[in-house]
């Protein structure tokens, strides 16, 4: 009854110990943001709440920003088992994929780019009809790989992968039409392979896959419709060929060198780093689970180099968004997506950098910053609490105490 009341009402003020508004300024001490509709109207110190309005008092709580996760795979996986596809009936999967969009909202993610999901596009929809509880799903849809590439599933004849619907291209010409498929499903930006990558079975992270020509004739056809492209790319030649070709951003870049550092920041390229899977692939090595040989080899030779990368990036000043590239299967399960913030603190990320990338940044590099990201008068009301202060215990963002997406609460616990 209680969130229902809250749920009525125009006008919420929302109160805690202090209010963190996602841009990196100081946290305000003893603070409240106003809400009025689905729009946040006002951020700042305590202060007498407007008449009629329905106050909630979160306490000691931190109030920030909804989270952004940038790299996300929303499928219904449960499994790193290549039968699973097979075996798993298809509404099942949509049905677990369901289930991880309440679970993401849950866990204070408000806003998911969901890099590759052929399920994705419907859940969007479903979300925004109300049919289900979930994030504002920023999608991908199918994503575009070359042949043999690491969207290419490579123990299927090729005939087969297409018919299950990835988009495989060669050339700029056959890149072009991909785009074009890519657009007319109703993706909300394009999502490319430029190197191989971890979890493909006959492909090395290292080895560039695209041609600047190729990948250029992708980004045009996002560019004149206003879309953005994210490239997964690891080694440094594929990077360097994307980022020429003028992908918005790049993810995983698990084995960045000086030059790639220097080009993202001159082209103003985002890094989605998916850093937690560092803290994945180390707990694999004990408990693989059901991985495959191949992608266990990979993983291990990626742990060294993660943390480097990533600190090579922070330090000069790259802009990093955070998303841990987590799908549902153990150790990657949806829920847990705030491992990611976990992970970069732990690392040497500073606190408050971190809360920017998992806000500010995250909207940034999708390109809706004028929407959400921030506590700012006129952005929709996506607001989080957690327990404590994530500035001096960055675990508190695990520990999700209140969630409002658009003004409405989803989650309230009790003190």
């Amino acid at each position: 009854m209680e969130r229902r009341k809250e749920n009525d009402s125009d006008v919420k003020v929302l109160r805690a110990s202090r209010v963190i508004v996602g841009d990196g300024s100081e946290p305000i001490k003893n603070g409240m943001v106003v809400v009025e509709g689905k729009k946040v109207k006002a951020v700042g110190a305590r202060a007498i709440a407007p008449s009629g309005a329905v106050e909630i008092d979160l306490g000691k709580a931190t109030l920030m920003p909804g989270m952004i996760d940038a790299h996300a795979h929303i499928t219904g996986s449960r499994s790193y088992s290549a039968a699973e596809d097979f075996t798993t009936p298809h509404d099942l999967q949509v049905l677990r994929a369901a289930e991880d969009c309440y679970k993401l909202l849950n866990a204070g993610f408000t806003t998911v780019r969901d890099c590759g999901s052929s399920i994705a596009l419907s859940l969007k929809r479903a979300i925004n009809d109300g049919v289900i509880p979930g994030p504002r799903l920023h999608v991908s849809g199918r994503t575009l790989s070359q042949t043999g590439g690491h969207g290419d599933t490579h123990f299927l004849p090729r005939e087969e992968v297409i018919r299950r619907g990835d988009l495989l291209c060669d050339g700029p010409d056959d890149c072009r039409r991909a785009a074009r498929e890519a657009l007319r499903d109703g993706s909300d930006f394009i999502k490319i392979m430029s190197t191989g990558g971890v979890g493909s079975e006959k492909d090395s992270p290292w080895e560039p896959q695209f041609t600047v020509e190729e990948i250029s004739a992708i980004t045009y056809e996002a560019r004149v419709v206003g879309k953005r492209v994210a490239t997964h790319a690891q080694g440094p030649q594929g990077i360097k060929n994307a980022i020429i070709a003028g992908v918005n951003s790049v993810e995983h870049g698990y084995f960045l060198d000086d030059e790639c550092v220097k080009m993202m920041l001159e082209h103003r390229t985002y890094f989605v780093p998916t850093f937690a899977l560092v803290e994945v692939y180390k707990r694999a090595i004990d408990k693989p689970y059901d991985m495959p040989e191949y992608r266990l080899r990979k993983q291990r030779m990626c742990i060294d180099a993660m943390p480097k990368s990533l600190m090579m990036a922070y330090k000069a000043g790259v802009k990093i968004a955070t998303g841990p590239d987590y799908f549902g299967a153990p150790l990657r399960a949806h829920g847990d997506n705030a491992d990611e913030l976990i992970a970069m603190a732990k690392y040497g990320m500073a606190p408050m950098d971190v809360i920017v990338a998992a806000t500010q940044n995250g909207a940034e590099c999708i390109g809706i910053q004028d929407e959400v990201g921030t506590l700012a008068e006129g952005k929709a009301a996506d607001i989080i609490a957690v327990d404590g202060d994530p500035l001096t215990d960055m675990e508190s963002v695990k520990r999700v105490r209140f969630v409002m997406k658009g003004g409405s609460v989803f989650k309230r616990q009790q003190d």
